[in-house]
């Protein structure tokens, strides 16, 4: 109640200081629901994606296990939370023609510059938290082979997570190389993945995907390009 009593106060004096502090809030809360329609034209759909591409039948249990803990719980909903955030949603998970998996989050700032202390905090965070991001790895690999009736089949799991190259896209990108090498009926595999955070002006990006076997990066390249794409369509939505 205070900044309206002050303004009332001031209204004899400084008329215009009464509409500068009416717009505040209107323009906070405007700005806020552009943010909420922009998170949500701009993260991944199935329709932003290749034929062969579902909804995932095991990813939504993957990932809800998914729980770091500690400092490192900032991390589980991949932007929303983080300080400047203003607008957060997750897509859907989803799977590919050759089962890959995918999960993508989009979240919303109050301004540039509040995505890109986000954009360095998770970096942060990522290298703080490898050993837990390692073992939340682990944890999915064996969601995913409980769902499926074999986890009694699955031997030690060796999981790393480490920074990656990629190209960029939107105004910056960063990148972490996931890999997962276990065994089954004394047959060797491998999960490889990244975790992509790309940044369009005031929202971020991030996309989780991983593949039993070899990285497509051609496949990689597309689905971040769609990405970008998407989020720089969204942030030119935005009040300025």
């Amino acid at each position: 109640m205070r900044p309206s009593v002050a303004c009332v106060l001031l209204l004899p004096l400084v008329t215009s200081l009464l509409s500068a502090c009416g717009d505040s809030g209107d323009g906070e809360e405007a700005y806020r629901e552009a943010a909420e329609q922009a998170v949500r034209d701009a993260v991944l759909t199935l329709e932003d994606l290749p034929d062969g591409w579902t909804h995932s039948e095991t990813g939504a249990a993957t990932y809800a296990d998914l729980a770091l803990t500690g400092e490192c719980a900032q991390l589980n909903r991949r932007g929303a939370g983080f300080p400047g955030e203003v607008a957060t949603v997750d897509s859907e998970p989803l799977t590919g023609p050759s089962a890959e998996e995918l999960v993508n989050t989009v979240s919303a700032f109050n301004d540039t510059q509040a995505a890109e202390a986000a954009v360095r905090l998770a970096q942060e965070l990522v290298l703080q938290c490898t050993v837990q991001v390692e073992e939340a790895l682990n944890s999915a690999i064996r969601v995913a082979a409980a769902d499926r009736n074999v986890s009694e089949l699955i031997g030690e799991i060796e999981a790393s997570v480490e920074t990656a190259s990629f190209p960029t896209f939107g105004d910056e990108t960063v990148a972490y190389q996931l890999r997962a090498d276990f065994s089954a009926l004394l047959v060797n595999f491998e999960v490889t993945g990244k975790i992509l955070i790309v940044r369009e002006g005031a929202l971020t990006g991030v996309l989780i995907y991983a593949v039993l076997g070899d990285l497509d990066q051609d496949e990689e390249e597309n689905l971040a390009a769609v990405l970008a794409g998407k989020l720089a369509k969204a942030e030119e939505a935005l009040p300025g």
